[in-house]
């Protein structure tokens, strides 16, 4: 029976001490989210479990070099996380209250706002640098459509329609979906298909607004397109139809779709003069 209640007791204190490394880990990890080094979290940590004293027992505790944690000290010193007295000659030191973390955190927050006019006057004199970003992956390239869906006019489109609702045909009827309950106009060139001609009729809704969707078909031969193209708001979209090439990317520059709008209402007048003949 004693043999069994000492097991019981050393298992207890065992699963204590693991509890008390994993908290004094977890709270280790924090610290150095807040801005501290690894030995100034473990250092400070050191001082609030022992309340404070003279460096050879801190370093003993925190299991650092006393020569570095003398200068660790004098960094937390610094940064009002501790203070400092004698005894006997010898210096010791003893933690503030945790709350002084939040004033530190507080002080830097403060610090940011303070530079953030400046650094947006340091950027401004840098000029416009437009944004593009790249997306691989089915998830992706529906990432580009998506994105599309913030229009706040009409989207222009190089397609392929055919490709387009072969290539994902769920996805593609709730983007239409969606895009014609949010009334967002879009104008298609599209290479003609037989399938082409009535290709989009099953992923429209029951009812919706004709004048939403636009579409010119022109000669295959001529004007195979083999990515999709969408011109929206300051952005051009750009994805792959390709399963076995999924990316996509994203310009965002007005110059650039102010440019590449112009293109299309060419290609969208040529093609239309080349229907009314």
């Amino acid at each position: 029976m004693l043999c069994t209640e000492a097991i019981f007791q050393y298992s207890y204190s065992v699963e204590k001490t693991l509890q008390h490394c994993y908290n004094r880990a977890t709270i280790l990890a924090e610290l150095l989210k807040i801005g501290l080094s690894n030995e100034e979290a473990r250092v400070y940590l050191a001082c609030l479990e022992i309340n404070g004293g003279p460096v050879s027992v801190i370093a003993k505790k925190a299991g650092v070099h006393r020569v570095s944690c003398y200068h660790t000290l004098e960094n937390l010193l610094e940064k009002r996380l501790l203070s400092q007295y004698n005894k006997n000659g010898v210096k010791y030191f003893a933690p503030e209250p945790p709350e002084q973390l939040l004033t530190l955190a507080e002080e830097k927050v403060n610090f940011a706002k303070g530079l953030l006019p400046e650094l947006r006057s340091l950027a401004s004199t840098l000029g416009f640098k437009p944004k593009i970003r790249f997306y691989d992956g089915q998830d992706g390239v529906e990432k580009v459509f998506t994105e599309s869906l913030a229009a706040k006019g009409e989207i222009l489109g190089y397609t392929n329609l055919k490709s387009v609702t072969t290539f994902f045909p769920n996805f593609f009827e709730s983007y239409t979906h969606e895009k014609l309950r949010r009334t967002i106009k879009t104008r298609y060139l599209s290479p003609t298909t037989v399938e082409s001609v009535h290709v989009l009729d099953r992923f429209l809704p029951a009812t919706y607004d004709a004048n939403l969707i636009e579409i010119l078909l022109v000669n295959r031969e001529q004007f195979l397109f083999e990515n999709e193209v969408l011109i929206f708001n300051n952005s051009v979209g750009i994805v792959s139809l390709d399963e076995n090439e999924l990316l996509g990317l994203i310009v965002e520059s007005s110059t650039f779709a102010r440019t590449m709008k112009a293109v299309f209402d060419l290609a969208w007048l040529g093609a239309t003069a080349f229907v009314a003949k």
